[in-house]
């Protein structure tokens, strides 16, 4: 809470200037209303083009929320683990995307992404699920240089009398593939101005089958529940909800430990007022991350000798105020955001060596202050223009590390590394500018052109910066590979531009976008120089470690959403994704970026009851990384059948068969097996999973 606090009192001017702002219209406002709900939607008209995930034919026994990331076009997800998905947007991953869960990014845990904030949403508790496609407006987040994804929990309404009105949605059901069960629901009850919500959700799976066997340490287990209360009067609505997640042990076969526990706490409240033509929002929010991994529970250690369990922590919080208000032909906002993060990471030896001890990152800080304006309207009939900017001052800090005598392999190497680094200076400040401008025209109530541009910036993630030694604290990278930081990074600087259009007819619709984007300081692994560094990776069994550095890369591509209505009851739906990363500075292309791919659904609907069949095909990806030493997979199909039925009552049933064909899919973004004693050989990369036979009830009260 210290680190919200702090940054609220640094930022207290830029609260002074909105509030200069707001104040005097709102007090001389005669009208008063009240206040609608308000949803991201609102975006729609801002020039950001959403694209909601249709979750009505996806499984509620899911574990991963970020999976469903596959059905978007642009998107995707890189395969840690059951729970680890990290999700991918036209090529760009992990802190490169704004990843808003309830209105708020959550910072990691530990230093490996093992919990990335899509995990914090389970499946069975989503409302709802939205991609914003292209650039993504400066007014979406703080740092959002691969674009924003918006992740929304099931929530109880107001009421519209004074009446107690109540309402339950409980769903349960359970997968063949990993012999799993999930079970979770919301209560509601509510009055015009006041709601309370009760939610919880336990999921619980084994390891998972495939065609040849099972996958070693990729059983799941989670817990998560919590609690909201809203106020309303007039124009006012105030929102508090409190979230407590529980992972218990989980296995991420891609990385080189598994999920002991992950134990977050999360607060957050929010504020918002319409007085005439004025909104002002306000919110702010805490989070609290204990977290454990290791690589002796749930596999056997690479070494019986080197049992390594990572103990972690990660204290953050955050703020926004934004007022918007008619200007022109348009609207104006102007707001104040922050962002804090503190992360500690301690790897210790309890088995075997109770005096092995090493200080990964030791209080370290990255703390981000923003402000930013937007103005959205129309320059002429049929013609809408957005135009946003942003600064954000970024600021990190770490504390001096330190290594036992027992970690001195080779000699003094590592003392060497920890004397270097807390002798340098680690304190760290950008200054970052993000520019954003959409245009659209409408030529006919079919069709509408599209075209955008911006630059936007990120400066580097504690792990880029304060890895100080040899090892795959990378956020989720899975390349196998030991990775030291660079405490004197550059922020990443991206230009973009892009194209697309929307046509829908009575029956048909496509909505195409192609864009391209060249970052200036990209920062990527490149092979480390430094013989103490070599030495000591070489020792841990990794001889040609890398160091983040600051290169040149550019991202191209296209991707698509297309449907066709064939008649009352059948429809044709699908997207198609291709993207491509290469270094500008070398001959190399960027790691783990997905091959062209696509999928279709061909669907049937009759009155209380519909089924589909879903194709999906990924292509060959044959344009690797030669630096992250990346391999090559083949192309891949997969076919799934799902059906759902109203049963009455408030009742439904869903059920289906997914990969029915029991291949033996390698998607080029999981990672490579790291776990001895599965079917799956060491270094092979993981399969998906194998044919799953599902169901569902869930039964809504209103």
């Amino acid at each position: 809470m210290s680190l919200l606090a702090a940054g609220l009192a640094r930022h207290g001017v830029c609260f002074a200037i909105v509030l200069y702002l707001a104040l005097p219209r709102l007090c001389v406002a005669e009208d008063t209303q009240q206040l609608p709900k308000m949803t991201v939607e609102d975006e729609e008209t801002a020039g950001a083009s959403l694209y909601p995930i249709e979750l009505e034919q996806r499984s509620l026994t899911t574990p991963d929320t970020a999976e469903l990331l596959r059905t978007a076009p642009g998107a995707n997800v890189n395969r840690n683990g059951p729970l680890t998905g990290i999700a991918q947007y036209r090529g760009m991953y992990g802190q490169r995307l704004n990843v808003l869960v309830n209105g708020i990014y959550i910072n990691t845990g530990g230093p490996n992404g093992m919990d990335p904030p899509l995990s914090y949403i389970p499946r069975n508790q989503l409302g709802s699920l939205q991609i914003i496609r292209g650039i993504a407006p400066v007014s979406s987040g703080s740092e959002t240089l691969g674009g924003t994804i918006i992740a929304e929990a099931r929530r109880g309404e107001f009421s519209n009398s004074d009446a107690v009105a109540s309402s339950a949605d409980i769903a349960g059901g359970g997968a063949t593939v990993d012999s799993s069960y999930s079970i979770g629901g919301l209560g509601s009850v509510a009055t015009r101005n006041h709601k309370l919500d009760l939610y919880g959700s336990r999921e619980n799976g084994g390891n998972v089958d495939y065609s040849n066997g099972k996958i070693r340490a990729s059983r799941h287990e989670r817990n998560n529940f919590g609690a909201g209360y809203g106020f309303r009067t007039g124009p006012h609505e105030f929102l508090l909800d409190v979230r407590r997640n529980e992972t218990d042990p989980t296995g991420t076969p891609a990385l080189p430990m598994d999920i002991v526990l992950i134990n977050t706490s999360i607060v957050q409240g929010e504020y918002n007022s319409r007085i005439g033509r004025y909104d002002l929002h306000a919110q702010g929010f805490w989070t609290d991350v204990n977290h454990k991994m290791s690589n002796y529970e749930l596999r056997n250690p690479p070494n019986p000798m080197m049992t390594r369990l990572n103990t972690t922590s990660s204290d953050g919080g955050g703020y926004r105020v934004d007022l918007s208000f008619p200007l022109v032909s348009g609207s104006l906002m102007v707001g104040v955001d922050g962002h804090f993060d503190q992360n500690d990471a301690t790897i210790t030896d309890p088995v075997n060596n109770p005096a092995f001890r090493v200080d990964n990152f030791n209080d370290i800080e990255r703390n981000l202050y923003g402000f930013f304006t937007e103005w959205n309207g129309a320059l002429a009939q049929g013609w809408d223009l957005q135009l946003g900017a942003r600064y954000n001052r970024v600021t990190s800090d770490a504390g001096e590390v330190f290594a036992s005598t027992a970690t001195a392999s080779p000699p003094n190497g590592p003392f060497v590394l920890q004397n270097r680094f807390n002798s340098a200076d680690r304190s760290k400040t950008d200054n970052n500018f993000d520019l954003v401008a959409k245009l659209s025209h409408a030529m006919n109530s079919q069709l509408t052109l599209l075209a955008e541009a911006g630059h936007k910036t990120r400066s580097p993630s504690y792990q880029e910066r304060y890895l100080w030694l040899p090892l795959q604290a990378t956020n989720g990278l899975a390349d196998g590979n030991n990775y030291v930081g660079d405490i004197n990074l550059d922020a990443e600087k991206a230009y973009e531009v892009g194209l697309g259009l929307n046509w829908a007819t009575g029956r048909f619709y496509v909505e195409p976008r192609a864009f391209y984007r060249y970052v200036d300081d990209y920062i990527q692994g490149v092979p480390a120089t430094d013989p103490v560094v070599i030495a000591v990776s070489t020792a841990g069994g990794d001889p040609t470690p890398l160091q983040f550095a600051n290169v040149d890369a550019k991202l191209y591509g296209a991707d698509a959403a297309w449907g066709v209505t064939l008649n009352n009851n059948w429809s044709l739906d699908g997207v198609v994704s291709y993207v491509r990363g290469e270094r500008d500075d070398i001959n190399d292309d960027l790691y783990r970026i997905a091959p062209l791919n696509g999928r279709a659904t061909v669907t049937y609907r009759r009155s209380g009851w519909w089924t589909g069949l879903e194709g999906v095909a990924y292509a060959k990806q044959d344009q690797v990384s030669e630096t992250n030493q990346e391999e090559k997979t083949d192309s891949y199909q997969l076919l799934h059948l799902r059906a759902g039925m109203d049963i009455g009552r408030g009742l439904s049933l869903s059920a289906g068969v997914e990969n029915i064909l029991d291949s033996t899919a390698r998607d080029h973004l999981a990672g490579l097996n790291r776990v001895t004693g599965s079917d799956v050989a060491v270094g092979e990369r993981l399969p998906s999973a194998g044919r799953n036979y599902f169901a569902t009830l869930q039964y809504r009260y209103d």
